[in-house]
């Protein structure tokens, strides 16, 4: 398992992180997968070989490792998912089907809808919020890029997805 740059410690610590955060990942990637095993499995296995590659970002200091564990497990789902509507896009329509228009209307609809209650926010929660989810940043990096403690980056992402929910229409309303 040995790559350049890491040493037995590390590997060690490798280890405890897979046998500590796996059947998280794992059920975190279930559900993204929509209950497809094998594709979860495949993400899992892809998901600890980059914290193989990046061990020296798995520490506390750098951020929660699970959460970087399962923003890892997120980010490849969804590129997954971008790249079938992507191939599904390049295919001659046959039939009259406008489902990928559809959904690339939806996905535009719903992007419009976000910023404008991202907009709506203090500037202080909209920073932090675009820091962690559009950023892709942890807390601790966020903090670090805002200047304020992680304390602080973490109570303003509660206040903010709380305050977005309470802007945005709900699922069911659409």
């Amino acid at each position: 398992m040995s790559s350049p740059g890491t040493t037995p410690a590390a590997e060690q610590r490798l280890i405890a992180i897979a046998g500590e955060h796996r059947e998280a990942v794992l059920a975190h990637a279930v559900y993204l997968t929509r209950g497809d095993a094998a594709w979860a499995e495949d993400i899992v296995q892809e998901t600890f070989l980059r914290a193989w590659r990046h061990w020296e970002r798995l520490t506390p200091d750098q951020g929660s490792v699970r959460g970087w564990l399962l923003r890892v497990t997120h980010n490849l789902v969804m590129d997954e998912y971008r790249s079938v509507r992507k191939r599904r896009g390049e295919l001659p329509l046959v039939s009259g089907d406008d489902i990928a228009v559809s959904e690339s209307f939806d996905q535009v609809l719903s992007a419009q809808i976000v910023h404008q209650a991202l907009d709506q926010l203090p500037r202080q929660h909209r920073e932090v919020l675009e820091a962690t989810y559009l950023c892709d940043q942890t807390a601790a990096q966020a903090a670090h890029r805002l200047g304020i403690p992680v304390g602080t980056v973490k109570s303003r992402v509660f206040y903010g997805l709380r305050m977005l929910r309470s802007i945005m229409p709900s699922p069911a309303a659409a």
